[in-house]
């Protein structure tokens, strides 16, 4: 009746499948199903008896953007069917339901012709209705300019029940001279709703076709074309891109993975609501999907390289430090995120230098076949090396049957000299064990002397690139060298330094003035350990293989006298320090008349 009487009529073309045309796009579907209202136009064989021209065609079809939400419509579809006054069914350019809705309101009920919509580079017109062109792409697509989001029309009192208006029971008021759009509405689970931008009642996202085309003829019909947006233009997308990207690239390398989560979901937090007032002004509808997707990505890719490249110094600083350090410490220092983070390179402090060596090893092991000299090495190695481990120390190198180790680098001890100490003294009483298992297979026992000294040293990674070494250079090292090489079998030397540190804790013998090789004519002053304890007070250990003191022994400080002279023993501790117990006087005899000792 409406179409016959009432008109203007506009009816709904169904969206078919979309591929791009020349600005325009093309509906794909042939079959008549995409038609469901042809019987109501003008020309159709099956059109209506008596049915008068006065309706007309106009397009459904929105644009799903990547991320299945509709911003977008197209305003010139190519429809591959459409019924002529003639009944002729040919391809025809549809316009969008609601522009034509529009129009008709525009230019009056007989506005066939008058007026068309018109594709241009620099936006689409309408005649003279329009003071600014449509924006517009290639391919004739607008930008919605969105009035409200779901249920925006019936929070507005713009709604009518189909069924009161069937029963001519609604107010006629509420339609006279204005556009009325007829279809599903509020209703969910069916082909008709889409994802939008707005964000309705309850941040509900889903709207009906029927409201979508109402937000388009809100637009196209606002003063002055205020509601024309456009989408942001691709070099601003990729500018913002560039510029956040840039940000989190500085900022990401530096926050563990958790802030750098927080830190990221923060940037696009902010980036999205900094568009709100910026969308309004420019009339610009920001691209989120793609900013949002460049930001995952930069996360996502950073964590990945950093998580390969900590991997990588990982293997680096396992590879560099595992030979010198026991695995706990190397563990420790592969969780910094480089080797520069850890490398100690050519800096001067103070270390504890130790040095073992086995004695007459060389001349033992002319007499033996290689294989028993590489075995004997082998045990005694791998168990010097652990007791190293096990006080901390960093082993440095195995110079034949020589073994250097040092404390104090690369990680700081407050007791570095008494952690060598300790680890010469457990070297010394696992020497029976040692020997045990040396006889057990055959082989001969050894005995080997120790050294230590105490005092400043170059450290760091040296050498060249693809030789490169952690080690300590200087004459404390070389000391420490020479003092080995003065020891004798389970003797422990130490130098002033290393006693001075750890004198609460052992017992020495002072050793004659020494004139170590390579040091000219230097004399100095040595101690051999005799006893150790855990703290002050405590009683005093001493380990299998070294002459065993009581509580009550001799400190003695050698010295030349002549024969006949009158010597003062004092009697006390096992070192120097310790309580005056006793103190005697003897005359030596007069022979032989040489200085003695």
């Amino acid at each position: 009746t409406a179409i016959g009487k009432d008109g203007p009529v506009v009816l709904a073309y169904g969206q078919g499948g979309l591929s791009n045309g020349n600005h325009t796009y093309l509906s794909t579907d042939l079959g008549d199903n995409n038609r469901p209202l042809d019987k109501f136009v003008c020309g159709n064989p099956k059109a209506v008896a008596g049915c008068k021209p006065v309706a007309e065609l106009g397009a459904t079809a929105v644009v799903l953007d990547n991320d299945k939400v509709v911003r977008r419509m197209p305003m010139f579809v190519q429809a591959p069917c459409v019924f002529d006054g003639g009944g002729t069914c040919a391809p025809a350019n549809l316009n969008p339901l609601g522009f034509l809705a529009y129009r008709r309101l525009v230019l009056g009920p007989d506005s066939t012709g008058q007026a068309d919509l018109q594709y241009a580079a620099e936006g689409a017109t309408f005649g003279t209705a329009w003071s600014k062109p449509l924006p517009v792409d290639d391919f004739g697509v607008a930008t919605i300019g969105w009035s409200g989001g779901p249920g925006y029309v019936k929070k507005g009192g713009q709604y009518l029940s189909f069924w009161d208006v069937y029963n001519n029971n609604f107010d006629r008021g509420k339609v006279d001279g204005k556009i009325v759009l007829i279809g599903i509405y509020g209703a969910t689970a069916i082909h008709d709703e889409q994802l939008v931008a707005p964000a309705g009642a309850n941040n509900d996202h889903v709207m009906n076709g029927i409201e979508i085309h109402a937000n388009l003829i809100q637009m196209l019909n606002s003063p002055g074309q205020v509601k024309f947006v456009q989408p942001e233009p691709p070099v601003a997308v990729l500018l913002s891109i560039l510029l956040i990207c840039l940000l989190l690239g500085i900022v990401l390398p530096r926050l563990s993975a958790v802030f750098g989560l927080a830190a990221t979901i923060g940037t696009a937090v902010v980036y999205t609501v900094a568009w709100i007032p910026a969308s309004t002004i420019l009339r610009v509808v920001p691209d989120f999907f793609h900013v949002w997707l460049a930001i995952g990505f930069t996360y996502a890719g950073l964590m990945a390289y950093r998580f390969l490249y900590e991997e990588r110094e990982k293997r680096k600083v396992t590879t560099l430090f595992g030979q010198y350090l026991k695995p706990e410490l190397v563990e420790s220092m592969a969780r910094k995120r480089s080797v520069e983070d850890v490398e100690v390179g050519g800096t001067r402090k103070e270390l504890s230098l130790l040095f073992v060596d086995i004695r007459g090893f060389t001349h033992m092991s002319e007499s033996m076949e290689p294989q028993d000299v590489l075995r004997v090495i082998d045990r005694y190695l791998d168990e010097l090396t652990k007791v190293v481990f096990k006080w901390d120390g960093t082993l440095d190198k195995y110079v034949g049957d020589e073994i250097m180790a040092f404390w104090n680098a690369p990680h700081d001890h407050d007791n570095h000299a008494l952690l060598a100490l300790r680890c010469a003294w457990e070297m010394i009483a696992r020497m029976p064990e040692l020997n045990a298992a040396l006889r057990a297979d055959g082989l001969p026992e050894i005995k080997y002397g120790i050294g230590i000294n105490t005092g400043p040293a170059t450290i760091g990674i040296m050498g060249p690139e693809r030789r490169r070494t952690y080690t300590a250079l200087g004459d404390t090292v070389n000391t420490a060298a020479r003092f080995c090489g003065h020891a004798g079998p389970t003797q422990i030397l130490v130098g002033q330094t290393t006693y001075e540190e750890c004198r609460d804790y052992v017992a020495v013998d002072l050793v004659p003035g020494v004139q170590l090789k390579g040091k000219s004519a230097e004399k100095f002053t040595i101690y051999r350990v005799t006893a150790i304890r855990e703290e002050p007070g405590q009683p005093w250990a001493t380990a299998p293989g070294l002459e065993t003191y009581s509580e009550v022994g001799v400190y003695h400080q050698e010295t030349m006298i002549g024969a006949g002279a009158t010597v003062s023993m004092q009697t006390g501790g096992p070192t120097a320090g310790h309580t005056l117990l006793d103190t005697a006087e003897f005359q030596l005899p007069p022979e032989p008349a040489a200085p003695v000792g």
